[in-house]
């Protein structure tokens, strides 16, 4: 089959580029990084039920300024790093609620303490942009 763009009209072919370049472009700002514009502080902290510390749990960082939100993941000693979207260390600065849940498939979101599953009312934090940013955080089950 001959390539087709040769034999379109030289003004489609110049929209079906732009077209392309266009979504290209949409991808790349959706996927391609963080903007330059959007400061971040260095989060890590540790995760624990009971006094033991809890592997393969998410930690979502949900900021009440208008950005989107970190997330780490737990260890196997229930040591975290927050990573800004899609893979950046950091969270932004300011308040937020955190909340907690499992990653892993085997685990039940019930051993996760109500109030601080996702979608409940989670922990409050400040992260403020020159650190130290290391949080502890007991769910307890009481």
């Amino acid at each position: 089959m001959e390539n087709i763009l040769p034999t379109l009209h030289p003004i489609l072919r110049i929209a079906m580029r732009l077209s392309f370049c266009a979504a290209l472009l949409g991808v790349i700002g959706c996927f391609g990084g963080r903007g330059a514009d959007v400061e971040l502080a260095e989060v890590t902290g540790i995760v624990t039920i009971n006094g033991k510390p809890v592997q393969n749990f998410q930690v979502l960082f949900l900021p009440e300024a208008d950005a989107a939100p970190s997330r780490g993941k737990t260890n196997a000693e229930g040591k975290f790093i927050a990573y800004y979207p899609p893979a950046v260390p950091g969270v932004v600065p300011g308040k937020h609620r955190v909340s907690f849940d499992v990653s892993d498939a085997d685990q039940s979101p019930s051993v996760i303490p109500r109030k601080y599953r996702f979608g409940g009312p989670g922990i409050e934090v400040e992260v403020v942009k020159d650190g130290p940013n290391e949080f502890t955080f007991e769910l307890s089950k009481k």
